[in-house]
């Protein structure tokens, strides 16, 4: 190959030479050999005549343009292998950055190759000797043109994903509208896509051989897949699938970043994921000594479950706490990694800490528990009642309290604890609190009502139960409760007694001596009798009794009526020796269920006279005595009758006439 390309130098030296002697000899172009005629000599005079064309004066970006340099010597073709110079202001020369390059001829033509992937203006020059030709090829940018509806190419998958970057393999690219003739790019982010060789295409296939890339210092190199269709032409098209293939080494060297969760119980069990490159399956995963279980494995990331502790040490026997190494081996390399005390061993499971730790009765309060070796299904204990976990990982639990049943109206405080359904390992923690609230009457829709009324009566710090109420000594139970959970807020409607024992005072009523009842100033006492808490507002509420009239004692079966009594004593009018006899009137009523028979005493004093025996009154009838006063009396004087019924319960009733006279 050396040899060639030393020859075609020779031979093109050798034909510059002609050319050169030619022109000095007898070439029409040699100078003359004589004066001609006054004046300096003509400039010399070329039988070498060149001409220069362009394939397209006019092209798109990236297109490619032939240039053709003719070169005849009187009339005829010059010997093949004659050289032609060409160059261009920028580059792009045959497809290179060259900006000059040397052309021999053949039958007198000499051409070279033109692109550029930019729009510009390039002159284009072949020269031959002191001969020269110039032209401008403009390169202009392709014009955007919506592409009909439905014909837009799409890729929808790369089969396979992954090859050697040596290249040679076989790709499938699936889509749709893939119109010939396709271009193929591989694009690795070096700013220039590398092309694959098109074997096959059809409407919805690209059969490809990928090409060699330089992966560097890494073991893999995403690539984007291009694809350009109806190259050439005002339609052309392109499709970009980013990452849609990787250049992978065939053999890789696996590297450990991270390790994540990085401790767990020694129980094992704990799912954990290794980051990071050159992971290739099947792969051989160590903790210590021991090797855990291979869940899935990719490129950038294993997931592992770990095994027990106790595997990890020398013989296979001992509880292990602390530090021990991960190693990664790729088996069909045989190559490792290992990330010194990549993860911690801890007790089975632990709670490092918790909060918030205190929360109402009434549950609701979404506690965080932090530690190790919480291990899914778990059961949680939250201050002596089963919570509900909504959130379970190996470090942290998430759970709702639920409402404690409360014995008194102290706050209940109990340890937080956790257990493993499967394992049964159990772990308690800081105490958690149930604030209890302490209950408060803070309104009375009215502290006066009257007996039999209804009243609201707003408790704060009221929680769920059975509910009664105290007014004074008599026990009221709601009508109708409203009660808040939020504000813990209870509003209850009670009625008032009417059988409450009122205090009474003396009254009057016709000169009659009775009493009447007073209002009555309570305590109003909330008790919740579920939880036993109450409180007592002193002297809420005054209750006035239905009735305040004056109420005299009932009357016996006999009953004085008339006239008006003063101090027992029936007053006679005031009379004088010469007005006549006076007389007073006694009237008895009969108030019980048989007929009454009364009768009266002597008079003991003689100026009184009574008209008439005994009297017989029905019940509920009345019957009288008249009684007389002698004028001829001197002075005031007064006179007592007894009376007597068949009644054996009255007794023997005795009545003072009082008469004021004048005596003559």
């Amino acid at each position: 190959m050396k040899t060639m390309t030393q020859r075609k130098s020779w031979i093109a030296l050798v034909a510059l030479l002609f050319l050169f002697v030619a022109c000095q000899g007898d070439s029409p172009t040699a100078p003359p050999t004589g004066g001609g005629g006054p004046g300096p000599n003509p400039p010399p005079q070329s039988t070498v005549s060149l001409a220069l064309a362009a394939s397209n004066v006019s092209p798109l970006v990236d297109s490619t343009v032939v240039m053709t340099a003719t070169v005849t010597q009187n009339g005829q073709p010059v010997p093949n292998g004659t050289a032609v110079e060409f160059s261009v202001n920028g580059g792009g020369l045959d497809g290179t950055s060259a900006t000059s390059l040397i052309k021999t001829t053949t039958n007198g033509v000499a051409t070279v190759s033109l692109t550029s992937s930019v729009a510009k203006t390039v002159r284009v020059r072949a020269a031959i000797n002191n001969v020269a030709q110039t032209v401008d090829v403009t390169f202009r940018d392709r014009p955007v043109v919506d592409p009909p509806t439905g014909t837009t190419p799409v890729i929808s998958s790369v089969n396979p994903t992954t090859g050697r970057p040596s290249g040679g393999q076989t790709i499938r690219i699936n889509g749709d509208n893939f119109d010939a003739p396709v271009r193929v790019l591989f694009d690795i982010g070096t700013g220039t896509p590398v092309e694959a060789f098109v074997v096959n295409v059809t409407k919805t296939t690209i059969d490809v051989i990928s090409p060699a890339v330089n992966l560097g210092a890494g073991q893999q190199l995403p690539a984007d897949v291009i694809v350009i269709t109806k190259l050439g032409s005002s339609a052309e098209q392109r499709v970009e699938a980013a990452g849609a293939f990787t250049f992978r080494n065939e053999q890789l060297t696996p590297k450990i970043s991270t390790v994540t969760p990085n401790s767990g119980p020694v129980t094992g069990n704990t799912r954990v994921s290794i980051f990071g490159e050159g992971f290739q399956a099947p792969v051989q995963v160590l903790f210590g000594t021991a090797e855990a279980r291979v869940i899935t494995v990719q490129y950038s990331e294993i997931i592992v479950e770990t095994p027990e502790g106790r595997n990890t040490s020398p013989n296979g026997s001992d509880t292990v706490t602390g530090p021990v190494d991960v190693t990664v081996r790729n088996i069909n390399s045989q190559t490792t990694a290992t990330m010194s005390a990549g993860f911690h061993y801890k007790n089975a499971i632990v709670i490092t800490a918790a909060g918030p730790t205190i929360g109402p009765a009434s549950g609701g309060t979404r506690v965080t528990i932090e530690g190790t070796g919480f291990l899914a299904p778990v059961a949680v204990v939250i201050g002596g009642v089963a919570a509900q976990p909504i959130s379970v990982s190996g470090t942290k639990i998430i759970a709702i309290t639920s409402p404690v049943q409360l014995d008194g109206c102290e706050d209940v405080a109990e340890l937080i604890s956790v257990t493993n359904i499967n394992n049964g390992d159990t772990a308690e923690g800081p105490e958690f609190t149930y604030d209890v609230p302490t209950p408060s009457i803070f309104a009375i829709s009215d502290t006066n009502p009257t007996a039999g009324e209804t009243i609201t009566i707003s408790v704060a710090g009221a929680l769920p139960g059975n509910v009664r109420f105290k007014l004074g000594d008599a026990t009221v139970f709601p009508s109708s409760v409203s009660f808040d959970p939020v504000t813990g807020v209870g509003i209850y409607t009670v009625a008032v007694p009417t059988t409450l024992e009122f205090q009474t005072e003396a009254c009057s009523s016709g000169g009659v001596e009775g009493e009447r009842q007073v209002p009555l100033k309570l305590d109003v006492t909330y008790t919740n009798t579920t939880t036993g808490c109450e409180d007592t507002a002193s002297g809420a509420i005054t209750v006035s009794p239905v009735d305040t009239s004056c109420v005299l004692p009932a009357p016996p079966d006999v009953v004085f009526i008339a006239p008006a009594a003063a101090g027992g004593c029936v007053t006679a009018p005031s009379v004088s020796a010469a007005s006549g006899t006076s007389t007073a009137t006694i009237t008895f009523r009969n108030g019980g269920g048989q007929t009454l028979v009364v009768t009266p005493g002597p008079s003991s004093n003689a100026q009184f006279t009574l008209d008439g025996a005994a009297v017989s009154i029905e019940p509920n009838s009345a019957g009288s005595f008249v009684v007389t006063f002698d004028p001829a009396a001197v002075g005031s004087t007064s006179t007592t009758i007894p009376f007597t019924t068949n009644d054996p319960d009255a007794g023997e009733a005795a009545f003072n006439i009082c008469v004021n006279g004048t005596g003559t």
